[in-house]
Formats: structure tokens, C-alpha cells, sequence
């Protein structure tokens, strides 16, 4: 769910098995084997943290199970010190309706995995071969003969495009023994800036392109926006140098007219005008199914690890470092440990105690300086440190922040290995400051978050929200029934399908020109994001239970801001909006103190056109990112989440314009249209057959901090 080849489809597959109701009281059951916390481990059911070495042994202990219960030989494996009986127990009794999957780069652990699914019977069930994806197809072993080959001085000109090797591979040696060195790129890196030619490549959003991201399923990329500077696309190097006449796109269409288009549209000029209008065309013909044949593998382990065990992952933000000069991205917090703009060392809470480590310590791992982070869920023994940090050619924003961990990536039997043993860690008596989003971690007892078990919800659909029918008998006010004519926006929150993956906050930074503040104002508090995850941990720190929660402007129909404002710039519209009047804001900051759900944003300075905030929208080009629908706002006023009232507007306009009413569903707000696992529902409460008003009438239906009566249009769905 976080990074892993296809995690937006993955995400909306994922959060169909989770969504449960009243005519559908059923879900997958989730388990996760992993060493560090990570976001997909925080949506399990069930999380069995362990180090690297134990991963491999379960597997080899689950795979020996199966092929015992189901009649196929064993192979040779030390034995699992973790009992995987459980595990087993359930998989043999969900034959066919179930899927093992590892993000292991070792070919014997995937063919341990393919063994296991092919024994459940589980191919042309939960796994088609049919409609294979077809991203991250890249060969290891391939490249590393290519790298052989470079070094040995076979290859006389290297002409690369939009890759890093030097960053990625430690530096990438091999490279100097090439004639002639050529980058083909949209921005200078250090691969780049190594080379002895570089030729400015448009931006993808200026390029013609095609893909088939699933097999059978084929993709037109059109450009956008005519190229601002003179570049060329890389493709059309590759032609003029290759002699030859024409231009990429003429190969685009030439291929998709001659090789994609079906028999009987070849040489269709409206074909191709159809298939470029809708963008993708899946193809009628049946692909040939994969091969099920299989031979077990010879498990082979290292010998069991002393000191720590090394976990690097790609983190959600910035994935490999191809995203680390988009400050968007790193001030977005992780996921799990609501750190932004920089990388860390995450240890156990039990290891840091034995080794007397506190959070924002500076240790030493093979010379190089990390800061430390005390992670609850990580696995006793192992470490872990994000990829993508540490680049020195990325551009203003990206460059000296965080630490390089490709340097302990290792290629390994032909594969490149994420895991590394024998760590040993120095303390070096030095502190450095991390920034974090979220400080308090526990809900202290407080039903926020409000949970219950399939079991509880089968027999009681209002399991574990009693506390909302409470509220609601002793709810009392002062003030007259809000009722609003017409429209009356609200939204639901499934925090079953919510996985906390972020996506919302960076639709929404996108559409409504929220600033970046950086590092420093993070740590003050002062971040603008209109709309947060927030994450919670429960029992024990070891193996924590985790809640993801998104929250933002609840819009209340009482809300406690709008009678404390002294010049009525923060008001209720007709339509259910708690909205702010930007220019008649004087910067009081009362709505921010009477405002219990902490989603308003003050803004302390002129983000843009400032030197000290040189981020993004300080120039001529940056601000072309900025939606001119939304107001940029100015230093002194108080802004916050508006439920995208200018896509509202737009949508009524086109209704208008059609002679019609607004359709249910069809406004969407940008955190709504963006949200992989259709965990957000927006529309019209005032329409009892829309999908927002059957959500609310729910019994799992409650909303934050209910007892205080102010009446919110944003409703949660109990976990």
C-alpha cells in the first residue's frame, strides 16, 4: 500500500475487502510479517514483527505446512523459533480465496511465494495471470552484466535518460570507463552533472508518450502545455541522432494505428482521434496465460545476525529520491512516524532502552552520521532508514538534506538487497532537531477513534459506538436548529478503508495554493496543511495497534469559531460551508483558540516572495503550479480547509448551464477525487437518497468530539 509497484490500485483493491455494512457484514483478514513499521503493516489485523533472518524461516515454515496438508514435497529450511500454525490453519481453510505475497527482491523467496499460492490453489482466483501488471519490470541481473560490461571498457558511448546511477548505485565507477557519456533529462542530478553532454528532455506534462501498465491495457500520454524553454524530448534525440526522419509522436501514432489498433480499425484515421480523445484502448484479444510450472528453490540463509539488522524502504513522499526537489512532497509527514523533511534511524523502543538511545540522538553506522528515531512497532534488532534523502544534486529544495542509505544497498546473487547485518552503531554525544507533524501518539482513553470487531459488528452493527448514541440523547443547545434550503454539503469517512496514506494532503496542498513553510516552522507548529492524518498508537509499543484518522474543517452547524470572531470574517453559508472572508480577517487568532479540532492555519508570514520561505511560488515559473481559482493568501490571515468550494461552484455552474440539478456524487473535493481507497464520500445531506446521507444514517455513523455539540458535517465511520 505504500510504494510497491501499483499502490494506488493496490489501495482501491485493498479497501473493497474492507468495506463492511449492514447487507455485507464481511472483510478480509489482514496479517503482516515485517521489521519495520510500516503503512501497510499499520492496516493489518494482525502484525508479527520480526527481523529479516525470522521473515525468511516463517515463510520456509509455512511453505513446508502447506505442501505437508496438500500432499507436495517439503524443502530443507531451519525451523521457525515463531509458531506460523495459526497462519497455516488459516490459509488451508481459505483455499483459493486467499494470496501471500513479499516484496523480498530474492527470486528463492518469490518462488517459495508462488509455490505457497499455487499449493492454495489461489492462481486464476485471487491471482490473474491474465492481466499481468507490467510496471517495474526492470532485470538486476541484467544490469549488473551491463555494469560488468562497462567496466571491462566493452561500451564505448552511454547515453542515459531520466536515470541516477551515481546517486543509486554508490556512486556508479563503472561509468568512467565509457567513451563518451550523454544525459538526457528534465533537471540536473548527479548523473547529469558527471556526464560530458546534457540535453534538456520536456516535461512530462510537454511529452508524448505511451504504456501498458497491465497487460492487455494500453495508455496515450498527450502533452499538456506547449514546452516553455527549448528542449526536446529525449525520444527525438534518439531519432535525429539515429539518422532518421520524423518525430516521436509520429512513431506514437504510427505504432498505435499499426500494431495496437484492432484488425479491423488499421489504417482508421477516427480510431486513432477516438483512442487519443479517451486516452487508453484495452485490447480484445485474450492474452496468453503465464506458466504455472514450478520447482521449489534451495532456501539459503546467512548465519543468524549479531548486532542489528539494517531495513531500508522507499518511503511515501519522496519513494527512491526521483521526488526530492518537490518540497511538497517533503514536508508531507510520513505516514507512520509524522516526520518530514529528513530521514532517521528507527529503532525499537526495547533496543533504544538497552543501548540508552533517546529520540533526535546522533549515531554513527559505518561512518556516516544518522539521527535516531524511537519507533514503536519495530522489530527488536532491526533498524530501518528511508531511501531517496541525502542527494547533492537535486536542485534548491532537495539537496544536503538527510543521508544517502543507497550507500548500504548491496547486489546480492543478482538481485539488489535491502537488508543488511552486522550493524553496529556509535553514539557521538551530538543532537539533531527532527521535525515532526504529530508529538502525542495516544488517544488517552478518549473514544476518537472509535473500533469494534467483525465479530461485535455481525451481531451489533452500533458495536463500539454507543458513546454517539449517548451524545445524541443528551445533546442541548442554546442556539436555533441550523436548516439550510437545498444544499447541504457534508462528508463520511470510512476509517476501515482509510489506509493513511497521504494522498488527500497533497491533492489538496495542489488545489488550494497551501504554502510550504519548512523545516524550521514544522517544528514550531506552524505548518499550513489544511487537512492532516492523524495517527494513533495503542497497547503495547512493541507491537502497537495502529489508527489512521483524516481530519480537517468539520464545518460545523455550531461552530464555536464564528461567534468569536470581533469582524465576522469566519461565517456559515446557506449551504452548510464554514467559510472565511480573507480580506476582512485581521488576524486575531480567536477562531484558532475556540476551534477544539485544531484544523485552522494561521499564516505568520508572506510565504511567497520571500527569501526565507524560497521553496516554491516565488518565481514567475513556480507559480504556474498555483490554481487560479484559489485566493493566495496574505501574511496576518486565518485559512482552512473550504471543502473545495470553488469545484462546488463550478459543477453548480454546469448543471445550470445544462438545464439540470446537480447530480449526487458529481461534486467532488479534491482529497475525495484523489482518495485511492474511496474512503471519502462527499455530497448533499439534504437529499436522503444521496451516498453521503445512507452513510450517515449508518449506526457506525458518529462524529469527533460529538459531546461538544457543534454539530459537524463531516461524519466517521467506525473502525
Amino acid at each position: 500500500l505504500g510504494t510497491w509497484i501499483a499502490p494506488v490500485e493496490f489501495a482501491r483493491a485493498y479497501a473493497s475487502t474492507r468495506e463492511v455494512s449492514t447487507a455485507h457484514p464481511h472483510m478480509s483478514r489482514h496479517v503482516q510479517v515485517e521489521s519495520s513499521l510500516s503503512m501497510t503493516g499499520s492496516n493489518a489485523d494482525e502484525r508479527i514483527p520480526v527481523t529479516p533472518r525470522e521473515s525468511v524461516l516463517m515463510l520456509g515454515a509455512i511453505y513446508n505446512s502447506i505442501a505437508g496438508a496438500t500432499g507436495h514435497p517439503a524443502i530443507f529450511t531451519p525451523p521457525s523459533v515463531i509458531s506460523v500454525d495459526d497462519l497455516v490453519a488459516d490459509l488451508l481453510a481459505h483455499q483459493g480465496k486467499s494470496l501471500v505475497i513479499s516484496g523480498s527482491n530474492d527470486p528463492d523467496i518469490q518462488k517459495l511465494v508462488a509455490g505457497i499460492n499455487l499449493m492454495l490453489g489461489n492462481y486464476a482466483s485471487t491471482l490473474d495471470l491474465k492481466q499481468s501488471i507490467q510496471l517495474k519490470q526492470g532485470d538486476d541481473r541484467e544490469f549488473e552484466d551491463f555494469v560488468s560490461s562497462l567496466s571491462q571498457g566493452e561500451v564505448d558511448n552511454l547515453i542515459m535518460a531520466n536515470v541516477n546511477p551515481i546517486y543509486s548505485l554508490g556512486g556508479f565507477e563503472a561509468m568512467k570507463k565509457a567513451g563518451f557519456t550523454a544525459y538526457l533529462g528534465s533537471a540536473l542530478n548527479e548523473t547529469a552533472s558527471a556526464c560530458q553532454l546534457i540535453c534538456p528532455d520536456h516535461h512530462y506534462l510537454e511529452s508524448w508518450g505511451d504504456a501498458e501498465p497491465v497487460l492487455g491495457s494500453y495508455s496515450l500520454q498527450q502533452p499538456c502545455i506547449h514546452p516553455l524553454f527549448n528542449s526536446r524530448a529525449w525520444q527525438d534525440s534518439l531519432i535525429k541522432w539515429a539518422g532518421e526522419d520524423g518525430s516521436y509522436e509520429d512513431l506514437v501514432k504510427f505504432w498505435w494505428e499499426n500494431m495496437i489498433a484492432p484488425r479491423e480499425a488499421q489504417g482508421n484515421k477516427q480510431w486513432w482521434v477516438d483512442t487519443l480523445q479517451a486516452g487508453y484502448f484495452v485490447s480484445a484479444l485474450e492474452p496468453i496465460p503465464a506458466s504455472t510450472s514450478y520447482t521449489p528453490p534451495e532456501l539459503k540463509l546467512d548465519p543468524p545476525e549479531s548486532d542489528l539488522s539494517l531495513v531500508l524502504y522507499s518511503p511515501v513522499g519522496l519513494n527512491d529520491g526521483r521526488h526530492a526537489n518537490n518540497p511538497w512532497l517533503h514536508e508531507l509527514p510520513d505516514p507512520v512516524t509524522k516526520v518530514c523533511w529528513d530521514n532517521y534511524l528507527a529503532i525499537s523502543p526495547a533496543d533504544a532502552s538497552a543501548m540508552g538511545l533517546e529520540d533526535e540522538m546522533v549515531v554513527t553506522m559505518d561512518g556516516i552520521e544518522v539521527p535516531v528515531l524511537i519507533q514503536p512497532g519495530q522489530a527488536r534488532g532491526t533498524i530501518s532508514l528511508a531511501l531517496g534523502y541525502g542527494r547533492i544534486k537535486a536542485g534548491k529544495v532537495g539537496d544536503g538534506i538527510g543521508v544517502n542509505a543507497f550507500t548500504w544497498v548491496r547486489n546480492r546473487k543478482g538481485y539488489r538487497e535491502y537488508t543488511r547485518d552486522h550493524i553496529k552503531l556509535e553514539l557521538t554525544g551530538k543532537t539533531y532537531p527532527i521535525a515532526r507533524t504529530q508529538t502525542h501518539h495516544t488517544m488517552e482513553g478518549r473514544p476518537i477513534v472509535r473500533e469494534t470487531t467483525l465479530k461485535e459488528y455481525q451481531s451489533d452493527p452500533s458495536a463500539g459506538n454507543h458513546f454517539h448514541l449517548e451524545a445524541e440523547a443528551h445533546s442541548q443547545t442554546l442556539y436555533p436548529e441550523a436548516k439550510f434550503d437545498g444544499y447541504h454539503w457534508g462528508m463520511v469517512v470510512d476509517q476501515n478503508k482509510c489506509t493513511g496514506c497521504n494522498n488527500c494532503v497533497v491533492s489538496c496542498i495542489a488545489e488550494n495554493n497551501i504554502a510550504v513553510v519548512g523545516k524550521e516552522e514544522v517544528k514550531n507548529r506552524r505548518i499550513m496543511h489544511w487537512m492532516r492524518i492523524d495517527r494513533y498508537f495503542s497497547d503495547q509499543p512493541e507491537n502497537p495497534r495502529v489508527f489512521h484518522q483524516p481530519v480537517m474543517c468539520q464545518h460545523c452547524d455550531n461552530a464555536p469559531c464564528e461567534n468569536v470572531c470581533p469582524v465576522s470574517a469566519t461565517m456559515h453559508s446557506n449551504e452548510g460551508l464554514n467559510q472565511v472572508a480573507y480580506v476582512r480577517c485581521i488576524g486575531t487568532k480567536y477562531c484558532i483558540n475556540n476551534c477544539p479540532y485544531r484544523v485552522r492555519r494561521f499564516n505568520w508570514f508572506k510565504y511567497m516572495n520571500n527569501e526565507k520561505f524560497d521553496f516554491n511560488q516565488n518565481s514567475d515559473l513556480s507559480r504556474l503550479v498555483l490554481n487560479p481559482d484559489v485566493t493566495v493568501r496574505e501574511r496576518g490571515v486565518v485559512e482552512k480547509c473550504t471543502l473545495c468550494v470553488q469545484r462546488i461552484q463550478e459543477k453548480k455552474l454546469e448543471a445550470k448551464l445544462e438545464g439540470r440539478p446537480l447530480r449526487d456524487g458529481e461534486v467532488q473535493p479534491a482529497c475525495v477525487q484523489s482518495c485511492p481507497s474511496g474512503a471519502l464520500v462527499f455530497g448533499n445531506m439534504n437529499d436522503p437518497d444521496s451516498e453521503v446521507s445512507k452513510l450517515k444514517r449508518e449506526e457506525r455513523n458518529y462524529h469527533l468530539l460529538e459531546q461538544l455539540h457543534t454539530l459537524p458535517s463531516i461524519g466517521y465511520l467506525t473502525k
